[in-house]
């Protein structure tokens, strides 16, 4: 969902899952920060895009002072941004439902924007998408911007240049190790520096929400988050349980364990889909991909692949057929490195593939694309997985949330070892890992979970093949949490699921939930969708009705009005 396949989650989990050995105390917390009014406006087309017309009366934005840290106060304060759409029917306002659309990192202005529009757009009578338009006429939907985004007191501390280190999977020697340490070193102290870098975690954006929460006058909110906002759901729901009230995790991060376990477990879900879907193909039917009839010399040519080529292409590979590009041109990559894109371009296209036409056109097409990443200049210009804002924070909130335990020996050791393990692997987890090092300790006070056993039943969303937050992860959660639901999508690999299908099944059971807190009725608590397609709707697990008579509104306090 929104970017979230962006989300960067790139390393591998060996072994059973143990649960962090973190302590549960948190600080003795002063009286929460008296709520003021908000005073809304306009909002910035760099917080939310560009605006139509049709929502733009509802879009507001506004700007709040937040202590630094909410259980330290000492006066210092950062901005935070806040967005909402206002209920399309304010006479039926029933409260707010507060997105994250995931990261850390990703800002949530225009998922938030686009997903109430389309909520807006819907008829209300449909049967199976008219809760979305209940949903956009009955609450406020709200999204405090995560510190040191744009919107909130921002950090740039990542220039998104190329680093002076080699590609990691193959050049572990001690030269270029050495140049990781330093370029993490500098990462350090380029995002250590501005005062507010220690207070950028998912501890102080849980209480900016809540304090956004008391601004509004809302007695409980309810939680909309997909991969990392799930966790921030659960921590959410962990300090403030009294104030919670329903919470949909899509695709939710296994917040049951810290981020780098959850990373690990991605990594292996991308090797084994790299495994599965890609290099397993070639080996099973060589003949058909043009490389004979001998499946250990294609498993051997796999295993030799150039490093340049494993940088520029394997990790990102999603067919057989790129793989079998790369495999064609390999050869003459290693042993003749034609001296032009031109010159490799010819040999692409002369060379016998395969007798099937169709099949060499696709090996060809690849192979030319694969030619253009290898002969293309250094680069010289910033690259962002999300921004510069985005890339900085999602390193600073690691970092800042999770109490760091390896050795530098350790992190090597695992490095080596994914190195060789996994198709996936490519260095960025130990750059990541490298940094929260030399960090200098985390910042962020863990919540006691347990705590999430008091709110109320929350549902999950979870495709089967989702790789990027694999179902292992959801399946701790259930079984950890029992007031945990599962909704289990089966042959999909669709990240961040609601609003993203076209299956009722999904989207009527989610908004359906958000709206009315009504659990898809099972013997058990999971339970599945055929796919994301347009299912019957008889397969819609046990779906409630929907409301239509209008809700009796709770009063609207003063302080959510405007100034």
């Amino acid at each position: 969902m929104l970017r979230l396949r962006a989300l960067v989650m790139t390393a591998g989990m060996f072994g059973i899952l143990v649960a962090p050995e973190t302590s549960h105390a948190t600080a003795a917390y002063a009286a929460p920060v008296p709520s003021l009014p908000i005073a809304w406006g306009t909002c910035p087309d760099a917080w939310v895009g560009n605006t139509p017309g049709r929502l733009r009366d509802r879009l507001q934005c506004a700007t709040i002072q937040a202590p630094l840290d909410h259980a330290i106060r000492d006066g210092r304060t950062l901005a935070v941004g806040v967005i909402r759409v206002r209920a399309g029917v304010p006479s039926q306002r029933e409260g707010s439902i507060f997105f994250n659309p995931g990261g850390p990192g990703i800002h949530p202005g225009r998922f938030l924007r686009s997903i109430v529009k389309g909520w807006a757009d819907t008829d209300a009578s449909d049967p199976h998408e008219g809760s979305k338009r209940l949903l956009a006429d009955r609450f406020d939907i709200v999204a405090v911007i995560p510190r040191g985004l744009v919107g909130s007191t921002e950090v740039r501390c990542l220039n998104g240049l190329p680093g002076a280190h080699a590609y990691v999977p193959t050049h572990l020697d001690d030269v270029n190790w050495g140049l990781m340490t330093v370029a993490a070193a500098s990462a350090v102290r380029a995002c250590a520096t501005p005062a507010h870098a220690p207070y950028i975690n998912t501890e102080q954006h849980v209480h900016d929400m809540d304090m956004v929460r008391r601004s509004l006058g809302d007695a409980r909110i309810h939680i909309y988050g997909a991969s990392y906002g799930g966790m921030i759901a659960a921590w959410y729901a962990a300090n403030y349980p009294q104030n919670t009230g329903r919470m949909l995790l899509d695709s939710t991060l296994d917040f049951t364990h810290d981020y780098v376990t959850a990373v690990r477990l991605n990594l292996r879900a991308r090797h084994d889909t790299i495994q599965r879907e890609v290099v397993q193909p070639v080996l099973d039917n060589p003949a058909r991909f043009g490389f004979g009839r001998d499946p250990q010399a294609v498993a051997m040519a796999i295993a030799n692949l150039p490093s340049r080529i494993r940088e520029v292409w394997f990790a990102g590979m999603e067919s057989p057929v790129e793989l079998a590009a790369a495999l064609l041109v390999a050869p003459w990559w290693r042993d003749a490195r034609p001296p032009s894109y031109d010159a490799m371009e010819t040999l692409i296209q002369r060379a016998p593939i395969t007798p099937d036409a169709g099949i060499a056109d696709r090996i060809r097409l690849a192979a030319r694309l694969l030619a253009t990443k290898l002969y293309a200049p250094p680069r010289t210009t910033p690259l962002f997985a999300d921004s510069p804002e985005g890339d900085s924070v999602r390193s600073i909130v690691v970092c800042n949330d999770i109490p760091w335990a390896l050795s530098e020996q350790e992190i090597r050791a695992r490095a080596q070892a994914d190195a060789t393990r996994y198709w996936s692997y490519t260095g960025d987890t130990t750059m990541q890992e490298l940094m929260c090092l030399q960090w200098g300790g985390s910042t962020a006070r863990q919540p006691d979970l347990a705590t999430l056993e008091q709110a109320s039943p929350f549902l999950m969303l979870q495709s089967d093949k989702d790789d990027t937050t694999p179902p292992s992860g959801a399946a701790h959660i259930l079984e950890r949490f029992p007031n945990a639901h599962l909704l289990m999508v089966r042959d999909s690999n669709i990240h961040g699921l609601f609003n993203f299908t076209l299956s009722p099944c999904i989207e009527s059971t989610a908004a359906n939930y958000l709206l009315t807190g009504a659990l898809p009725d099972t013997p058990t608590r999971v339970a599945t969708c055929n796919g994301t397609q347009g299912n019957a709707v008889d397969v819609i697990p046990s779906a409630p009705l929907r409301p239509t008579a209008a809700p009796v509104p709770s009063p609207a306090p003063a302080v959510h009005e405007e100034l």
